[in-house]
């Protein structure tokens, strides 16, 4: 009797223990499943990008901002890399534009975008959906949106245009 008691414990500790692995391989697996769904699901122009003095910089841009730039996309059903006014800037083309001398656009930094936009409401919609995703610097203008993924500059931030006005919006308040 005894030993069929230790027969017993044994197959339940094995099975238990197979249990357990079991399901830490489909918790390891579910997870690495939602990491590649957050990577880039189609192909990007690129080009779209590009500085105007530089045909082919466009493939600088930070593939974290691209990825999250198609979740702004797919969440508000706009066609965001159709409106892209900005994306990576030579140093003469941030010059000639008036950008920051400490610019994210500027390559090969490429961490940032100026999205046109047609409408306040719109501008509003994609500030408020962009700081859902995870933007965490903003610059809110009268026609386009400034998203940015530098994380060596202030994070959490909404700024106007001109350079230093309060936005009209800001989605940190």
């Amino acid at each position: 009797m005894a030993q069929n008691n230790h027969k017993l414990f044994y197959i339940t500790i094995g099975t238990f223990a197979l249990t357990a692995i079991g399901v830490y391989f489909v918790y390891r697996l579910m997870k690495q499943s939602k990491k590649s769904a957050r990577r880039i699901t189609r192909k990007i122009d690129l080009s779209v990008f590009d500085s105007p003095d530089m045909p082919g910089s466009g493939n600088c841009m930070d593939r974290r901002l691209l990825m999250m730039l198609e979740q702004l996309e797919m969440r508000t059903g706009y066609p965001i890399f159709d409106w892209i006014n900005s994306g990576a800037r030579s140093e003469a083309h941030n010059r000639k534009v008036g950008g920051a001398s400490r610019s994210s656009h500027k390559i090969p930094t490429c961490m940032a975008v100026d999205i046109g936009v047609p409408s306040t409401d719109i501008r509003n919609q994609l500030v408020y959906e962009a700081r859902n995703i995870g933007f965490k610097r903003i610059g809110v203008g009268r026609t386009f949106v400034h998203l940015d993924t530098d994380e060596n500059k202030s994070q959490y931030v909404a700024w106007g245009y001109p350079s230093g006005r309060r936005p009209d919006i800001n989605p940190f308040v």
